[in-house]
């Protein structure tokens, strides 16, 4: 990635932009479907949005915190020229993981048994949301960010100089 030189790292703050990115697609209505943050309907006012509502603005901002804090790793790139200490990159590399981690489980739970969601009546169990293609295209992207953290903790751990 652009500003950071150690590759696993560069690959790591590309996969926690990607997903922001393909949620994009999925507001420009292409045949992908809509993504996780799809549910949002123009034609209705917010107190009639569907119950996914709820749950598309929680991984909007899992997707929107996840690129934040690629970010916050890429502008430690920029401030140390490019080579990132591991100590440094740590803490928002656990961070990204744990943000990919919980965005795909709230998006598994969602798509396959539903979660309790707030209404006027109180908390009210809605049924699972459809899958369309772009959610399991970020879903994926997702968990493949949440696996590389974790080899890369793991890496960055046993080395803790290089």
């Amino acid at each position: 990635m652009f500003g950071i030189r150690d590759r696993e790292l560069g690959a790591l703050v590309a996969l926690m932009f990607t997903p922001f990115g393909l949620q994009l697609l999925g507001w420009a209505g292409t045949p992908l479907g809509g993504g996780p943050c799809g549910a949002i309907s123009p034609n209705r006012w917010l107190l009639e949005q569907p119950q996914a509502f709820f749950y598309a603005q929680i991984m909007l901002w899992g997707l929107a915190l996840l690129m934040a804090t690629g970010f916050f790793i890429l502008m430690l790139g920029f401030m140390h020229n490019g080579m990132v200490p591991k100590a440094q990159a740590r803490p928002f590399v656990w961070a990204g993981q744990t943000i990919s981690s919980l965005t795909a489980l709230i998006y598994l739970l969602t798509r396959t048994t539903g979660l309790p969601t707030p209404s006027p009546l109180g908390w009210l169990l809605s049924g699972a949301e459809p899958m369309d293609a772009l959610g399991v295209i970020i879903l994926l992207v997702l968990i493949a960010h949440s696996v590389w953290a974790l080899n890369w903790q793991k890496h960055a751990h046993a080395h803790p100089a290089s």
